[in-house]
C-alpha cells in the first residue's frame, strides 16, 4: 500500500506561518521542526510547483531590506482551507520506521564493536539535538513570547526533549548489555 505524501501539507503549514522561498522553507525546517519532520529540496520544489498549479499557494516577487528582489510563496485562502481541512480530517500517523531500534533488535547479527560505535555516534547526535532543542526553547521564550502558537510549539519541544533524554538513557543501557 503506497503511503500518501504529506509534503504538501507540511509546506502549506509552513507557509501559513509566513511567506518564504524554497531555500527558506528548507532552513525553517532545519531550525524548527527537524527533530520530527524533514523535507529535501527534491521534495520541496516540485511540491511548490504543484501547489501553485492547484492555486493553493502563489508565487510573487518581494524586495528584501537590501533592495534585492526574490521570489517567495504565499499561501492562498484555498490553500489555508485545504491545510486546515487536512489537519481536522487526517488521522495521526506516526512514523513506524526506526533504524536504531531495528539495529538493536537484530543486533546479534552485527559485530558488537560496530554496533557500539554506531550507538556512540547516535549518542553524539542526540546530545547535539538536545542542545538545539534547548536553544530553540530559549529563542521561543525570548523572541516569540506573544506568538499565538507558542504554547503548541513549547509542547512539541517538551516532547522532543523528553524523547531524546529517554533515547540517551536507553542507549546507555544497550551499550552496557553489549559490553557484558
Amino acid at each position: 500500500m503506497k503511503r500518501e505524501s504529506k509534503t504538501q501539507y507540511a509546506l502549506l503549514g509552513i507557509l501559513s506561518q509566513c511567506e518564504m522561498n524554497g531555500y527558506e522553507i528548507r532552513k525553517y525546517i532545519e531550525s524548527t521542526i527537524s527533530f520530527f519532520w524533514s523535507e529535501s529540496f527534491g521534495q520541496i520544489y516540485p511540491t511548490l510547483a504543484k501547489l501553485e498549479e492547484e492555486g493553493l499557494i502563489r508565487e510573487w516577487e518581494k524586495t528584501d531590506n537590501n533592495g534585492k528582489k526574490k521570489k517567495v510563496y504565499k499561501i492562498t485562502r484555498p490553500g489555508l482551507e485545504a491545510f486546515r481541512r487536512w489537519m481536522d480530517e487526517s488521522p495521526i500517523q506516526t512514523n513506524k520506521r526506526n533504524e536504531l531500534l531495528f539495529k538493536v533488535f537484530f543486533g546479534r547479527h552485527m559485530n558488537p564493536k560496530l554496533l557500539t560505535q554506531q550507538l556512540e555516534e547516535e549518542v553524539r547526535k542526540q546530545k547535539e539535538d538536545l542542545k538545539l532543542l534547548k536553544n530553540f526553547q530559549k529563542e521561543l521564550d525570548t523572541d516569540w513570547e506573544k506568538h499565538p502558537d507558542l504554547e503548541y510549539w513549547s509542547l512539541t519541544l517538551e516532547y522532543a526533549e523528553k524523547q531524546t533524554k529517554l533515547n540517551l538513557d536507553w542507549i546507555d543501557k544497550v551499550k552496557s548489555k553489549i559490553k557484558s
